[in-house]
């Protein structure tokens, strides 16, 4: 009897050792070796951020979200069907015309590979797709370009109220449920739609304690005040003072994705900070954040989503003929033409708690035929504000947006 009970003490002495070894390592974070030509890229896509961005009609007082890449992967898309004036318009409104079309979707297509496998404790998730009307004709190479580079998955459907939820559902699960929807409707002169959907999820390195947050005022734009929960930590993040405002970056999970926060100087906004970014301004910011500094952060929580037909906007930058009905060429897309973008819709949504940040943005391109103190500074976000959510090897700016008043969700 004691053989054997000495026999079962050992088993279970192995079984709770086996059950306590660590679980499978997480992989490190992958460094991603730029070349030139991605370099060029997203410099050209983070010009387009502060362009697009100062381009937005007047929203004082408003929360306002963008994501420039996903903007930029949905018009890419549709670049590949695009020729003549129309391409070249497109290409420079979005500051690539040091590139090729060709160069554009191989840099994109490395990128995307790069952003997904970055950190692996953070989700980020980029999806693509096309839906094209029924008995439409697309030419092959249109199709073939959009699946070899961008991963699109490419569809026909009856565009009926059936294709309307196909479509929506589609966004819905690509980005978890922030999107439900991305179309309100379909109408009876667009014959395809290309989409892009965007997901993030990344956990603060060093999070916010939730016992710490307290209800404090933030001074709204109009200069009044609300109260609002600010979260607050003291570690060693990046920290700058710059002309006009100060800046913070606080980094997601490995380090590799990072949000930099800047807060103006009293009597500044965050749109005339805006106006002062340039790829430049946005280079000394970047070197600026790099020595860390034990700092006092309080920062709001803020959940909010925005929304906005991008027409005006892309046409002002530069290519209004792509929404032309009379002189849009799409003949990469079917060779008879007559083709032009109908809409470019973008919605996005972000929720930034004690534990991290929640962001999500999609992007439809509608086609339709012509008929300091001594422990460091402290930094109180309690004034509106800027922010950007970025990778740190590549540089990229993935969402940009302005916090006019943390208790507005949309």
């Amino acid at each position: 009897m004691k053989i054997r009970t000495n026999a079962i003490f050992l088993i279970l002495i192995l079984f709770i050792a086996s059950c306590s070894k660590d679980p499978t390592p997480v992989p490190d974070p992958e460094d991603i070796v730029m070349t030139t030509k991605s370099l060029q890229l997203v410099k050209a896509d983070n010009t387009f951020t502060f362009n697009l961005f100062n381009a937005l009609p007047e929203s004082r007082g408003k929360n306002v979200m963008v994501s420039p890449l996903s903007i930029s992967l949905a018009l890419s898309m549709t670049l590949n069907g695009a020729d003549g004036s129309t391409k070249t318009d497109m290409i420079n409104a979005m500051g690539l015309k040091d590139l090729s079309v060709d160069e554009i979707n191989h840099v994109y297509l490395d990128l995307i590979t790069a952003l997904k496998k970055a950190d692996p404790n953070v989700v980020m998730n980029v999806a693509n797709s096309i839906w094209i009307k029924k008995d439409f004709p697309v030419l092959e190479s249109f199709i073939a370009t959009n699946q070899k580079y961008y991963d699109a998955r490419v569809e026909k459907l009856d565009f009926d109220q059936s294709a309307l939820n196909t479509i929506n559902s589609w966004v819905n699960e690509k980005t978890n449920a922030k999107i439900p929807r991305i179309l309100d409707a379909i109408s009876a002169d667009e014959v395809m739609f290309l989409i892009n959907a965007i997901y993030f999820n990344g956990k603060w390195q060093v999070q916010f304690e939730k016992s710490q947050t307290q209800n404090r005022p933030f001074t709204l734009a109009t200069g009044g005040t609300v109260n609002v929960p600010l979260m607050r930590v003291k570690d060693n993040f990046g920290y700058t003072e710059q002309s006009g405002y100060e800046a913070l970056k606080m980094p997601y999970g490995r380090g590799k994705f990072g949000m930099v926060i800047l807060l103006p100087d009293v009597g500044k906004t965050p749109d005339q900070i805006m106006q002062q970014m340039n790829p430049s301004a946005w280079e000394t910011l970047k070197t600026s954040l790099k020595t860390p500094l034990k700092v006092d952060v309080w920062m709001p929580r803020f959940k909010y989503s925005w929304e906005a037909d991008l027409n005006e906007i892309l046409s002002s930058l530069g290519m209004s003929v792509a929404f032309s009905a009379d002189d849009a060429n799409f003949t990469k897309i079917n060779s008879g033409g007559n083709l032009y973008i109908t809409k470019v819709k973008h919605k996005t949504f972000i929720d930034v708690n004690e534990e991290g940040t929640e962001a999500a943005a999609a992007t439809s391109v509608g086609i339709g035929p012509t008929s300091a103190g001594p422990d460091g500074p402290e930094f109180h976000v309690i004034r509106p504000f800027l922010f950007f959510i970025t990778e740190e090897d590549t540089g990229a700016i993935l969402f940009a947006g302005k916090v006019e008043n943390p208790l507005l969700e949309n």
